[in-house]
């Protein structure tokens, strides 16, 4: 495959989240075709569709239920073998104290957050093999390095999963597909935002460039690793946080 000549088809999941906004929009913006999976409708989706007509496609799949995953492989696999750029951002974030998990609450985060990344690893990385291009993207969180937060342990736990990549991903290189994920900081995101500026400003003096991410500053890392500009990273956990 002519790399100078590529026009990506990108899978994003959690499209319809900030973060996963301003990523749809960069490759859209770069002449590329999104394939966009949301579990709640956003505004943002309407923008999207609006601005950028037939180059986006956008479905509701709840990533939490196998079985519907699974149905939407199998009922778009034409669609999906021209994937050749995945991007999971799609997360379920519960906010439950450690002693009050319950084996449904493990279950649910594992099935959005890391079952469903699977899945479609799985159904992609062939694809991309026989292509010999493709580049994975996983999103984790800056919240695994910390063992999560009273509330968070597991989300945190779950993204942690997220980041163990199955072995093989070593023999993808060779035909120039590759795997990384990106721990995503403290972004300005809406719920974020809803914390209120005392609890923000408090959590960004924790951060030494003593800010949150925008959006689109974690876009432009999940761009790089996700396209040509990406020759030689395969196999990281790459951290996007300020600092901390």
């Amino acid at each position: 495959m002519n790399k100078n000549k590529i026009n990506y088809r990108v899978l994003v999941t959690g499209a319809n989240s900030d973060i996963g906004f301003e990523v749809c929009k960069k490759y859209l913006d770069s002449g590329h075709e999104v394939i966009g999976l949301y579990h709640k409708y956003s505004n943002y989706l309407d923008e999207l569709i609006l601005k950028y007509g037939e180059n986006i496609k956008i479905y509701s799949v709840n990533l939490s239920h196998s079985d519907q995953l699974s149905e939407f492989i199998i009922n778009h696999k034409s669609s999906l073998s021209k994937v050749n750029v995945f991007i999971h951002l799609a997360a379920m974030r519960k906010c439950v104290e450690y002693d009050n998990l319950s084996a449904k609450d493990l279950i649910d985060h594992f099935a959005t957050n890391v079952v469903s990344s699977v899945m479609l690893t799985q159904f992609l990385s062939r694809v991309m093999r026989k292509n010999s291009w493709g580049r994975f993207v996983i999103g984790s969180s800056i919240g695994v390095k910390f063992g999560g937060s009273p509330v968070t342990y597991a989300y945190s736990l779950s993204k942690h999963a997220s980041e163990f990549f199955p072995n093989s991903y070593r023999e993808w290189a060779k035909d120039n597909v590759f795997i990384n994920a990106i721990r995503i900081g403290v972004t300005n995101t809406a719920p974020v935002k809803a914390l209120g500026k005392k609890k923000n400003k408090s959590r960004a003096d924790l951060i030494p460039m003593k800010r949150f991410a925008d959006p689109d500053e974690i876009a432009n890392e999940i761009y790089h690793l996700g396209s040509i500009n990406n020759t030689f990273i395969t196999g990281q956990v790459i951290t996007v946080s300020g600092g901390e």
